[in-house]
């Protein structure tokens, strides 16, 4: 009986082995087409297609969420690709996204908070290993060529050893740096041009992050079309005045009522530092209904919420967030959501 057993088990093996080898150049082929399929995978098209794309790679706030990375918002339009903050993990989804990333054409930072520049260093160094042929201009608030400095510094090494492993002409070290564009404060609540190229311009304006001496929001305009980030802020005068009639407004939101009430939970617990600190946080941001009111108040298109906080586990938590909002505001409006892309053609 024993014998019999091994009997079968060879010829099994047999039969299988035969089987898998007829099979193989199937298999084969089916692998080719995967490792063909990444290698040619980056979405050019979004970039020569006469759309504007806005694309959120990143609608987390500071505190990690398993569903979204940290503040980052991809803009892409005739050639060019601009990414607006570098949060947590936000390489990744932009990686994932398939984005043209060897085309980075510029980083803008609204402010140097962590949560808005932690993966600085990665979007400067892996947009250079994707093919990226010169270094990459970074624009944002005073202290950003401190953050720029900082990241180089901390890349230093790598980008020599990659250069010695692959080569100059693979990896040219020259591109390899960000280079740091400060901009200064405007003036009250104006906007100034910060970036123009084949008719996209992204403007800069001011807004209240205070103790933060100085954060902005962005306007981007490209033929008829405008988009604004209001960046981290309070209710904000002036991202009312700049985004007017806007298209598109991506505005931050903090429901503190939902964030109040774990302040009095971390309070009864006697968790005194997590109250504090969960109490001040909601002193320099927006709510969910003060972002619809701004919204109305500027008239704009249509209202999506980043900068999410607290983190959204269910539906439950996501009524919550947006409750009273429709009352605020009467355009249509949704919670942002990583991977989310909204797309613009021309105006006539």
């Amino acid at each position: 009986m024993r014998r019999g057993v091994v009997i079968a088990a060879v010829t099994l093996a047999a039969v299988a082995g035969a089987a898998f080898a007829f099979r193989a150049p199937l298999l084969q082929r089916i692998v080719d087409a995967r490792i063909d399929a990444n290698l040619t995978r980056a979405n050019t098209g979004l970039l020569d297609d006469g759309q504007l794309h806005v694309v959120l790679c990143g609608t987390a706030a500071a505190l990690p969420d398993p569903d979204r990375a940290g503040p980052c918002t991809a803009i892409l339009a005739d050639g060019q690709f601009l990414l607006i903050d570098a949060g947590p993990g936000s390489w990744r989804v932009l990686d994932r996204l398939n984005l043209p990333v060897a085309r980075l054409s510029a980083l803008l930072l609204t402010h140097l908070h962590s949560d808005h520049i932690g993966e600085v260093g990665e979007a400067v160094e892996q947009s250079w290993i994707a093919g990226r042929r010169q270094p990459l201009p970074v624009y944002g608030p005073p202290g950003t060529d401190d953050v720029v400095a900082g990241f180089a510094q901390a890349y230093r090494r790598d980008v020599g050893y990659r250069v010695a492993h692959h080569g100059a002409e693979a990896m040219p070290g020259e591109a390899a740096p960000a280079i740091a564009q400060v901009i200064a404060p405007p003036e009250g609540t104006a906007a100034v041009p910060v970036f123009e190229a084949n008719g996209l311009t992204v403007e800069v304006f001011r807004v209240e992050h205070a103790p933060v001496d100085v954060a902005y929001g962005y306007r981007i305009r490209w033929r008829g079309r405008t988009v604004v980030i209001s960046g981290d802020t309070k209710k904000s005068p002036s991202v009312i005045d700049n985004a007017r009639g806007a298209d598109l407004l991506l505005h931050e939101a903090l429901a503190a009522a939902m964030t109040g009430r774990a302040v009095e939970r971390a309070a009864a617990l006697g968790i005194s530092r997590t109250a504090k600190l969960a109490g001040d946080v909601a002193d320099y941001h927006t709510t969910p209904v003060e972002a619809a009111e701004v919204a109305q108040a500027a008239g704009v298109q249509r209202l999506v919420y980043t900068h999410i906080f607290p983190p959204l586990p269910n539906a439950l938590a996501r009524r919550l967030f947006l409750a009273g909002t429709a009352e605020a505001y009467a355009g249509p409006q949704q919670l942002g959501e990583d991977g989310l892309r909204i797309d613009f053609a021309p105006r006539p």
